[in-house]
């Protein structure tokens, strides 16, 4: 969050005030994480990769500060009122209308202006408000205000609002009205439980919200279930609430329906209480905590344990009384061994592709990646040889199936491949490629000193974070003390602006530290941030959809029978998901591609004769 500064420090002038003395005062009071997402593209859109922890100094790119506190809940009420919905004058008149309101109730608040004439009325609360609530208020608030955007305020990790001082895309400043003494006097009075009730009564929401209360904690010991057999994981809708708050009202009545259903989820699969009262206080799960924010702070812990208790004793009743026969349990994955001689090859080949992408060829990113998801194959079974299409290759790198299929192509017809086609794809038959080192770069790529490390592909968390972080983040591996911006730029064969915006990327994250000695690696989780960006869930989804895609194309070919009308199967296809366990911290995609598809890599033997 920005520093508290003192308000003698500001003109009490109702205009003048500079853009970047509202944005060093106020854009840190109105986040609830002291976060901001910076706009590369003019203000079109704010990406997760543009996230930052925000600054006193004014971004020179549009920024928008992010509403939600790793509990879900806001510590402001942001409400948007656009001009794309009726013109400045109707924003005018929904803004003296919103304005009399909160002044009728006592309510601290504050407004700015942007250049195209739509508002923003800021309102700091006293006490945090809960995702479920603040959707309630601002649908209530749309339905009598036609030009407010309620989009904002509407989800826990892409809610955010560009505050006062911050750039506009039509090139102008989000401008504050009035004086920036009283804003500032907003943030640090805010808006009283009092007050909050009589604005709740004026606007009558339509979703009655439950009043904070004490409720008695209580200190007693927590139960863990077995997981049933291969299920150790909550499932994939379960997890996407806990970590958004979205849920489906047609199943659930409630908030407190959907997070008791989290929370079963979480014995069934076997979890312990730990490991859901970690992710609910480090961010991960800020959906779900954000359903417990009905409950003061020193109340919170209680409410979970209580509703784990009732887990327990649900989940024990439910297996007892539907005990039918044994669960089948999943296959776990053995260890693979290597050939020194295979691996010292794959370890030169990969000494191979910096040459060849050194300085040339730099900014082919995708096909960077697809070398590496094919090294990492190869790696894991010592074989030069690496059966893989362009669906598993499009899992494995994040990219898209039709860029995979081209830099496949590409890399194939260069003068001197890194890869070699064995065997195209046929039937149910993926393609077979050779990773091959040119003549011309062999004793080249022989001379040089391997790197360091296991061969990893792109990592889960880059799917969000972009495949620059990727390769930086790989740069900052091998270098055990810290290193200057320019030489990891060279390490990772990147230029040096993307380098820096890079390493801007993963430092805002917690994956980079810098000192006054250079860039080191971060002490932040890979695994926990995936998770945190729901990138697990992305992965599950492209693979169903590529399951079903590939059913589809094997009962053209007449390998098997789908489904009938009436849903008897008719068919020999196993449709039965895969054991799904969680990644670790060196989890790759192509890891969670063998975990959540039953992928298959090839022995080169099998293919001798290609």
């Amino acid at each position: 969050m920005a520093p508290t500064i003192a308000p003698d420090v500001f003109s009490v002038s109702e205009i003048g005030v500079s853009p970047a003395d509202a944005w060093r005062a106020l854009a840190g009071e109105i986040s609830g994480r002291g976060r901001m997402r910076v706009s590369k593209d003019g203000g079109r859109t704010y990406p997760l990769r543009g996230e930052r922890n925000i600054t006193d100094d004014l971004p020179n790119q549009p920024a928008a500060v992010l509403i939600y506190d790793n509990a879900g809940s806001a510590r402001t009420l942001c409400v948007d009122l656009d001009t794309s919905k009726g013109g400045r004058e109707a924003v005018e008149r929904d803004f003296s209308s919103l304005r009399a309101i909160l002044s009728r109730v006592g309510a601290k608040f504050f407004a700015d202006r942007s250049p195209n004439g739509g508002h923003h009325v800021y309102v700091p609360l006293a006490q945090p408000l809960p995702l479920h609530e603040a959707r309630a208020v601002v649908q209530e608030l749309a339905a009598r205000l036609p030009t407010m955007d309620p989009m904002p305020m509407l989800g826990i990790d892409s809610g955010c609002i560009r505050p006062p001082g911050a750039w506009h895309r039509s090139g102008g400043h989000q401008q504050l009205i009035g004086s920036l003494t009283d804003a500032w006097r907003a943030t640090q009075e805010r808006t009283s439980a009092a007050s909050w009730d009589r604005f709740i009564g004026e606007i009558e929401p339509a979703v009655a919200i439950a009043a904070a209360g004490d409720v008695d904690e209580t200190s007693a010991d927590v139960e863990q279930l077995r997981p049933l057999g291969r299920h150790t994981e909550p499932d994939a809708a379960y997890q996407a609430i806990a970590r958004t708050g979205d849920y489906d009202a047609g199943r659930y009545d409630t908030p407190s329906e959907a997070r008791q259903g989290v929370i079963w989820a979480t014995v069934a699969a076997g979890w312990s209480f730990q490991e859901v009262a970690v992710r609910l206080a480090d961010g991960r799960w800020a959906g779900l905590a954000a359903m417990y924010g009905r409950y003061r702070p020193n109340s919170r812990h209680g409410a979970v344990v209580r509703d784990w208790n009732r887990a327990v004793s649900f989940e024990k009743n439910r297996r007892e009384t539907t005990r039918k026969g044994s669960v089948r349990v999943g296959p776990t994955r053995e260890p693979k061994t290597h050939g020194a001689g295979v691996h010292e090859q794959i370890r030169s080949w990969l000494n191979g592709v910096e040459l060849v992408f050194d300085e040339n060829r730099r900014d082919d990113l995708a096909a960077r990646a697809v070398l590496m998801a094919l090294a990492e194959a190869a790696q894991k079974t010592a074989s030069l040889t690496v059966e893989f299409g362009n669906r598993s290759l499009a899992i494995a790198t994040g990219l898209n199936p039709r860029t995979v299929g081209k830099c496949l192509n590409r890399l194939v017809e260069d003068e001197n491949p890194l890869i070699d086609l064995v065997a195209e794809s046929t039937g149910v038959k993926a393609a077979v490629y050779q990773l091959v080192l040119p003549h011309s770069i062999e004793e080249a790529a022989n001379r040089r000193t391997w790197k360091k490390g296991n061969i990893r592909g792109v990592r889960a968390a880059f799917r969000e974070l972009g495949l620059p972080a990727a390769f930086m983040y790989a740069a900052l591996e091998q270098h055990s003390a810290p290193a200057s911006g320019r030489d990891l730029a060279s390490d990772a064969r990147l230029g040096t602006t993307t380098a820096y915006d890079a390493l801007a990327t993963l430092q805002a994250f917690g994956l980079a530290h810098r000192t006054a000695a250079g860039w080191s690696i971060g002490a932040a989780s890979l695994d926990q941030l995936a998770e945190a960006l729901g990138i697990v869930d992305q992965v599950k989804a492209q693979i169903e959809r590529y399951r079903e895609e590939r059913r589809a194309y094997w009962a053209m070919l007449g390998i098997i029978r789908l489904v009938d009308g009436a849903g008897a199967t008719i068919g020999t296809y196993d449709h039965d998901p895969p054991p799904e366990p969680p990644p670790d911290d060196s989890v790759t995609l192509l890891d969670m591609l063998e975990d959540l598809l039953g992928a298959h890599l090839i022995d080169e033997t099998r293919h001798q004769a290609s």
